[in-house]
């Protein structure tokens, strides 16, 4: 037995650890990745390249977190230049994030590495030596700003914007619904996507995400069947009937733009305020949390807590609400007699 544990060891000793490069990795990452976040993977991948495309995954090792003079680690002088280049430490720990996802894919899924050891984000501190930008909090549509931007936006991005709006999906999954994803029953229509498409899909029970459509989002839907041709199921195509890959484009660049001119601060909103806009006014509603929650396809109740923000409406509710507490006559009796 000990010899058969002792050649064991040694064959595991002098077996040839697997190498591979972040550039081999990349390549076949971008080449299997679903299309809901294949936009942003290949960004990521094309800044990362010229910094560690041609090193072995596991010679990346692991980031200290003070910078030397000397010797300075690949990813700090990645950091380095990406502070230089003006973005948010959200930005940079997002792209951190895109070499450990393909580090691990690397060992799980593509069999291209023995092992990987996760490299660490930046945190607050480090930010702030780096001078790296503060994530920013975005903000969601005011009634005016939405109107404006809706009226400055191509007809077929103001559509998938109202759509969005009304149902509080995502950029990637409202240019990838398909009309074989569209249900009816009595009367209501609602969208079974699978869980691939959505983002918090390993933490979905349910094989599928279930989009009910108020009367704006059905009106918009159906008047699809009508002005455009259907090209491989998509629901929303471009102006060429073409799908559209993102929400994100120019043309709504420049529409948020042209907005801001009369309304600076929708400069504080993005692409996913849209999302944030449909959860607020929800909760503005009374809406329940658990609902808001389910309709949002939030993984956590902490997700959509952030949502919820007081205003006066709100401290009308919660002093009604209150109010129930006293609505029995001995507890206001009590409170007469202490006057």
């Amino acid at each position: 037995m000990a010899s058969i544990i002792s050649e064991l060891e040694h064959e595991r000793c002098t077996k040839k650890a697997k190498q591979a490069t972040f550039e081999e990795a990349s390549d076949i990452h971008l080449k299997l990745i679903t299309k809901k976040t294949a936009n942003k993977d290949h960004e990521y991948s094309g800044k990362l390249m010229p910094f560690i495309g041609g090193m072995n995954l596991n010679n990346i090792g692991m980031r200290p977190k003070q910078v030397r003079d000397c010797d300075l680690h690949v990813l700090n002088q990645y950091i380095l230049h990406r502070a230089n280049s003006g973005v948010s430490v959200t930005t940079v720990n997002k792209e951190l994030a895109f070499v450990n996802l393909l580090g691990k894919k690397a060992v799980s899924e593509y069999g291209l590495i023995d092992y990987w050891t996760p490299i660490r984000l930046l945190d607050k501190d480090e930010a702030v030596f780096y001078r790296l930008k503060a994530p920013q909090k975005k903000k969601h549509l005011d009634y005016n700003w939405q109107v404006t931007l809706l009226n400055h936006l191509p007809s077929y991005l103001r559509d998938m914007a109202l759509f969005s709006i009304n149902t509080g999906q995502r950029d990637s999954v409202v240019c990838n619904l398909r009309w074989s994803f569209l249900n009816k029953e009595d009367d209501i229509y609602y969208f079974k996507i699978p869980k691939s498409f959505m983002k918090s899909e390993q933490h979905m029970a349910e094989d599928h995400a279930y989009v009910v459509l108020n009367d704006i989002a059905t009106d918009l839907v159906l008047s699809k069947k009508w002005t455009t041709r259907c090209i491989d199921d998509y629901i929303f195509l471009d102006d060429d009937n073409n799908p559209v890959e993102r929400m994100n484009c120019y043309a709504y660049q420049e529409a948020r733009k042209r907005v801001a001119e009369q309304f600076p601060e929708i400069m504080e909103t993005d692409i996913h305020s849209f999302k944030r806009t449909f959860v607020t006014r929800l909760i503005d509603k009374g809406v329940p949390y658990e609902w808001v929650q389910r309709m949002a396809n939030h993984k956590l109740p902490e997700v959509t807590e952030v949502y919820n923000k007081m205003n006066p409406e709100k401290r009308k509710m919660m002093y009604e609400f209150l109010q129930k507490l006293v609505d029995k006559p001995q507890l206001k009796l009590y409170s007469m007699n202490r006057g």
